[in-house]
């Protein structure tokens, strides 16, 4: 019985050890994460798309500060209907004038600032989906790793369970064993393969979110994963990183241009009170004569007539409602900034401290734990059941580690997100 038990000693430090890497920014051969988001940044049709809103935004600054085209004519006075179809034959007098549309000084430039701030705002409104995309990739990366890592850990386990279901059935077969321990073995080993079917589907669920992303074919395999953490300095405060994120968060930003479009579009508004005018030039060609002569016309609208001056007036009210609705519109972002840079500041301390607490402390004690049952069911002071229930603690810490730690990583793209700069932007604007 001694050598039965010693047999599950050596499976366990054949599978047990654990050692954390020392982590970095991961290489992955032709897939590591940075040219994943080079890859995402280019193909990614939601980007594609938002960029082309963009650069036909931009193109609206000229279409708006345009002038009207000309109007151009010919009249015809006392013309017979004998001479169709060359009403000039015979008529008495043909006319040909030109006539231009002028608007009031300052009304096309305030429309083309209008138009010049809702592009840069579509601009900051592409950069924003830009660090969304970076951020649901991130993501998905570190949910990726982790699966693959629980997939690691299941397997280790079936191995060893196999082993300890041969073992305990031996034990069975001599009369030195119990049934119940044979049945927990194989149910154990049961429930792991199993778990094993389900996390090979959470894999490829998460590869094709990553092809989607990536606007490639959902079934592209995707290497494993090696290393994936960084440290973060410890000194980033919230204060440092709000400033930061209220000079960079692209939605800021693009809620900044929609004011100023707003209030340009009112400055227009306004202008709309003051007349635009026409000019006219007119040539009077008078048949059978030497009296041709020229004639020119100015005339004005008037935006203050009784019975459209309220079309005008609505507009400029209109524009001052909307003026208002983006400054609180920025104002609730502000906030939304402030919980969002607060909160991945927290999760990336608390996963932090939970990455350390399990490296450190909870993973070593329960190895010792482990330790510790399998001298007592070597000597027959513990049973069985105590023995799997001190293994599956310590699977269960390695499965919380990775969970931290994918966490803790999550947390860093959720930060990236919230400030608008990568980690090492970050830095550097914090050194």
């Amino acid at each position: 019985m001694f050598k039965i038990k010693r047999s599950i000693l050596f499976a366990l430090l054949y599978i047990l050890p654990f050692s954390v890497p020392v982590y970095s920014q991961t290489e992955n051969g032709g897939n590591s994460l940075n040219e994943l988001v080079k890859e995402a940044l280019q193909n990614n049709p939601q980007l594609k798309a938002a960029r082309s809103q963009t650069l036909a935004q931009q193109t609206k600054v000229d279409q708006v500060t345009a002038w009207d085209p000309p109007q151009v004519g010919i009249s015809f006075y006392q013309t017979p209907i004998q001479s169709f179809p060359n009403p000039i034959k015979n008529g008495m007098e043909t006319d040909y004038f030109v006539q231009q549309m002028f608007p009031f000084p300052g009304k096309l430039g305030n429309m083309g600032d209008a138009a010049s701030s809702n592009a840069r705002m579509y601009n900051e409104q592409y950069y924003a989906l830009r660090n969304k995309i970076i951020n649901d990739l991130k993501s998905s990366y570190y949910e990726l790793y982790f699966v693959e890592k629980k997939i690691e850990i299941n397997k280790e386990n079936q191995a060893l369970l196999k082993q300890l279901n041969n073992i305990t059935l031996k034990q069975y077969e001599v009369g030195t064993g119990k049934q119940a321990d044979v049945l927990r073995a194989q149910t154990e080993l049961s429930t792991l393969v199993n778990d094993g079917i389900n996390l090979l589907k959470d894999k490829t669920n998460i590869i094709t979110m990553i092809n989607t992303i990536l606007s490639r074919p959902v079934n592209t395999p995707l290497p494993e994963i090696k290393d994936i953490q960084e440290t973060i300095p410890p000194d980033w405060t919230y204060d440092r990183l709000a400033d930061l994120a209220f000079r960079n968060r692209p939605e800021l930003k693009a809620m900044n241009y929609n004011i100023e479009m707003n209030k340009s579009e009112l400055k227009a508004s306004k202008l709309e009170y003051y007349p635009d005018f026409m000019v006219q030039l007119m040539y009077k060609n008078m048949t059978g004569t030497s009296n041709d002569f020229w004639s020119a016309m100015v005339g004005v609208n008037i935006p203050l007539a009784f019975w459209s001056k309220d079309k005008f007036t609505g507009k400029v009210q209109e524009n001052e409602i909307n003026v208002n609705t983006a400054e609180e519109q920025l104002n609730s972002m502000k906030n939304m900034v402030k919980s969002d840079v607060q909160n991945a500041l927290i999760k990336i301390q608390t996963n932090k401290n939970l990455i350390d607490l399990y490296k450190n402390t909870v993973i070593p004690q329960a190895e010792q734990t482990l330790q510790s049952t399998l001298a007592a069911y070597q000597t027959g002071k513990t049973e069985f059941l105590m023995f799997i229930d001190a293994y599956k603690m310590v699977l269960m810490s390695k499965l919380d580690y990775y969970m931290s730690e994918m966490n803790y990583m999550q947390s860093q793209a959720l930060l990236e997100q919230a400030v608008g700069l990568s980690i090492n932007q970050i830095k550097e604007s914090i050194k």
